[in-house]
């Protein structure tokens, strides 16, 4: 995709996506309330999430917040994220000034087919409302043999931290969180967190939305995962 390349008609800005309101208000707060949840985990799983990013590639962004992981890509990648939370773009363009940044829904991506060699998303395909179409999208604007890298929260496979995790989630950081925050966007996180299709179920997902290849690899033992799907 060249600089002076124009977005398609697909601008995806008629309906506002669920959860983006509550995003809307805490812009400002979102790196404190995230790191606090993640037990100041955060940072080291996003620099996990870049490993093998190409310097030389065109790189997604997608639903890229506050612009953390915009921050951690090795330039002169071009690198372009989108969001549709007007204020986390505004917080995003203070941390990484040479990013293209661009307003746009994960459900409808503004670009054109086979755009991007490589696409990243972090912390943000359970906030979609359909997971399916955002991989559908994601996949039509990567490049054939393109890669993409998600981190994600996951609920550990071993069934005693599962159902250790579940009620930390449920008992702990809901209500502690509720304190840092309002008490919508905790139960919003808890029930992205507990309803997202894990591990195999994603890999699965994908495979039926047109990608070729799926691995993951759990961090933290397994309260985080990274995967990586091949177009």
């Amino acid at each position: 995709m060249g600089r002076n390349q124009k977005p398609s008609h697909r601008s995806g800005l008629n309906k506002q996506p669920v959860g983006v309101e509550i995003f809307n208000r805490i812009a400002d707060r979102y790196d404190a309330i995230s790191k606090f949840l993640s037990l100041g985990l955060i940072p080291l799983w996003q620099r996990k999430l870049v490993e093998g990013v190409e310097r030389a590639c065109f790189v997604l962004d997608l639903a890229c917040g506050t612009g953390d992981v915009l921050k951690l890509l090795r330039l002169p990648a071009f690198a372009v994220g989108l969001d549709y939370s007007m204020p986390m773009l505004k917080v995003a363009k203070e941390k990484a000034k040479n990013a293209h940044l661009v307003r746009g829904n994960a459900l409808a991506l503004p670009f054109k087919d086979g755009v991007f060699d490589t696409v990243v998303v972090s912390l943000s395909l359970r906030h979609f409302e359909d997971t399916e179409t955002a991989l559908k999208e994601i996949r039509r604007v990567l490049k054939a043999g393109g890669r993409v890298r998600i981190l994600e929260v996951g609920i550990p496979e071993n069934p005693v931290l599962s159902r250790l995790f579940v009620w930390f989630l449920r008992h702990i950081l809901l209500p502690v969180g509720r304190l840092r925050s309002k008490g919508e966007v905790t139960l919003h996180l808890y029930r992205t967190i507990v309803e997202f299709p894990h591990r195999e179920r994603l890999i699965e997902l994908a495979f039926k939305t047109g990608f070729k290849g799926g691995s993951y690899e759990n961090l933290a033992f397994g309260m985080a995962v990274v995967y990586e799907l091949t177009g």
